[in-house]
């Protein structure tokens, strides 16, 4: 009929159309009039939502649909991550450093940096430091991190650990130091860099006399004689080479991280 001749011709049309922006064309037009610089992006936080999450609360304002505790939450794209699957991150660098906040949690107040001085800072019966003003000082240690999804497609992200936190960074910190890998030239061994291997993290239950909350738990993918994210992932050169460029970046200032004022309970446990 006459109706289907001219829906064939359309769909040549189409197939047409879509030929001549071939493969080339994508190429050459990637990233091509985006006219972003590193001012105009933000690097997510991934942190683990609690019971007292604002995410996970359907008649708040910052619900994210299908969020529970113990989900791992991306908080520029809102995307939350099955926290007993877990996800796949590459650490890129890694500082300590002190946060303030307001009394109560009441919001950020800025990074004090790593080598600040808590002698101004009162301790309380916990441990926990206070300024004279009621602000809180949080010890807090930071990963830049490349987060990998199963066919090896990564982005980075910053991930936070303090109070409780910071018994699982202290363990992660000594599995990337305490790694050891063939020597290159087949003598001995090499200490590598903390992008050379991949880790699985997930959120894992914890309580004390004070409550209970989500916590974080880390484990080695690739371990001292598997050859690495090199080896391992389809991606694993692309990365690598990709966090020696990101570590720089970082340390020149140049990296830019999105905004959280946001904490979840279990920082005060």
């Amino acid at each position: 009929s006459q109706d289907k001749e001219i829906d064939m011709a359309n769909q040549i049309k189409k197939k047409e159309s879509a030929e001549i922006v071939d493969i080339n064309l994508l190429l050459e037009d990637a990233e091509a009039g985006h006219n972003m610089s590193n001012e105009d992006m933000m690097i997510p936080r991934l942190r683990i939502l609690q019971d007292g999450s604002p995410q996970v609360k359907k008649r708040d304002g910052a619900y994210v649909d299908g969020a529970e505790p113990g989900h791992i939450f991306d908080n520029v794209s809102r995307q939350v991550y099955d926290g007993e699957k877990g996800i796949m991150v590459v650490p890129v660098t890694y500082r300590g450093t002190y946060i303030e906040w307001k009394p109560d949690r009441g919001g950020l107040v800025g990074d004090r940096g790593p080598n600040y001085d808590t002698s101004e800072c009162k301790a309380n019966e916990k441990g926990k430091l206070f300024l004279p003003n009621g602000n809180e000082v949080v010890r807090t240690n930071e990963y830049f991190v490349f987060v990998v999804d199963d066919d090896g497609v990564y982005s980075p992200a910053l991930i936070s650990m303090s109070s409780s936190g910071l018994k699982k960074s202290k363990r992660w910190n000594s599995m990337i130091n305490r790694l050891q890998i063939p020597h290159p030239n087949g003598s001995g061994t090499i200490n590598p860099a903390m992008f050379w291997t991949a880790y699985r993290l997930t959120s894992v239950p914890e309580s004390n006399d004070d409550g209970s909350w989500m916590n974080w738990e880390v484990e080695m993918c690739f371990d001292a004689k598997s050859g690495g994210i090199l080896a391992n992932l389809p991606t694993g050169k692309d990365i690598y080479l990709e966090a020696r460029n990101f570590r720089n970046k970082v340390k020149d200032g140049d990296i830019k991280v999105s905004a959280d004022d946001s904490q979840d309970a279990n920082d005060d446990f």
